[in-house]
């Protein structure tokens, strides 16, 4: 109860931000020199949170030692799982959507479709993603002492609330976020049920290539990216089940930041929202605009909200299955 509470008052506050930061975008009074400098502020604070979230995966020992010990596994989960939300979402955006890979009907096939960050969804965008994760575990594991990470919780929502404060204007700026609702319609809500699916099945397939089983592996790849949740969940099951389930969603979240540009050029716009799972409306929500366009955020959003609703009751559910 308490898990789902706090999922709620962080919906209202980003729900907030992102509002509050579309009326003033709507203001009209952004010329392109202040435009350019909202977005350089954007890829900044995006540095930073990335850079804190490293540091704080680096500083914490149950991530290092859960590298050695079940790293393969979760691996394996989290490939699988990420792979089987890819092709449900491509299958969803090909045969149901009719979309094209830019996110766009037939009848808005003339639309922009140039990258929200000024075209940094290219490897120029992965290789500072990669430097930062890489350097603040680097950091985290070899410069603070135990315990020196405490500041990154803090960190991370600030500059969270900053970035999504940000999109916000950019959404407000462009002025197309209520004929993008109208466009998205109902069939937004079908974007995290192919995330869901997908993933599922994947990891079931997954389960029967690892010693744990098929239901475990279900049970772990359920947390959808939202690491800090699904281990506090199987604990009880299953200590070492959790361990696994923490480093899986760890594992999601930081591969997605990674593989999101590549997606975003080489596959489709609508497939970088499958990828992060639950953290499709908060952490990696600005890297998926800044790698595709501001018309992905109703879905990556919507998406986001409503995986991050269905973790609590998933994994207690698969847990609960008589086999």
């Amino acid at each position: 109860m308490g898990a789902m509470q706090g999922t709620l008052l962080n919906l209202i506050i980003y729900i907030s931000l992102v509002a509050i930061g579309g009326l003033l975008g709507s203001r009209r009074l952004w010329g392109d020199r202040t435009a350019c400098w909202l977005n350089r502020l954007q890829f900044v604070a995006l540095m930073v949170l990335i850079v804190t979230l490293g540091v704080k995966l680096g500083g914490d020992d149950q991530v290092i030692a859960s590298l050695g010990q079940i790293g393969i596994a979760a691996l394996v989960i989290t490939v699988f799982a990420m792979a089987g939300s890819l092709i449900a979402v491509t299958l969803l955006r090909r045969f149901v959507l009719k979309l094209d890979r830019f996110g766009r009907t037939a009848d808005a096939a003339g639309e922009d479709t140039t990258p929200q960050q000024g075209g940094r969804a290219d490897n120029a965008l992965t290789k500072w993603i990669v430097a930062a994760v890489a350097l603040g575990m680097a950091v985290g594991y070899f410069l603070l002492p135990d315990g020196g990470t405490w500041w990154c919780g803090t960190v991370i929502d600030f500059g969270l609330y900053l970035l999504l404060f940000l999109v916000g204007i950019d959404m407000g700026r462009q002025g197309t976020v209520l004929r993008d609702i109208r466009s998205a319609g109902f069939q937004v809500l079908l974007v995290p049920v192919s995330v869901l699916l997908g993933a599922l099945l994947f990891s079931l397939a997954a389960g029967f290539l690892l010693p744990l089983g098929a239901k475990d592996a279900a049970a772990a790849s359920a947390g959808l990216g939202w690491y800090s949740l699904a281990p506090t969940l199987l604990a009880p099951y299953s200590l070492s089940l959790s361990a696994v389930a923490f480093l899986s969603n760890v594992m999601r979240e930081i591969l997605s930041i990674v593989a999101i540009p590549f997606v975003a050029r080489y596959v489709g716009y609508l497939e970088c929202v499958a990828l992060p799972g639950a953290a499709a409306m908060d952490t990696v929500l600005p890297v998926v605009i800044g790698a595709t366009h501001e018309r992905i955020t109703i879905y990556s959003f919507a998406s986001g909200v409503v995986l991050s609703l269905l973790v609590p009751i998933l994994v207690p559910l698969i847990i609960a299955l008589p086999f």
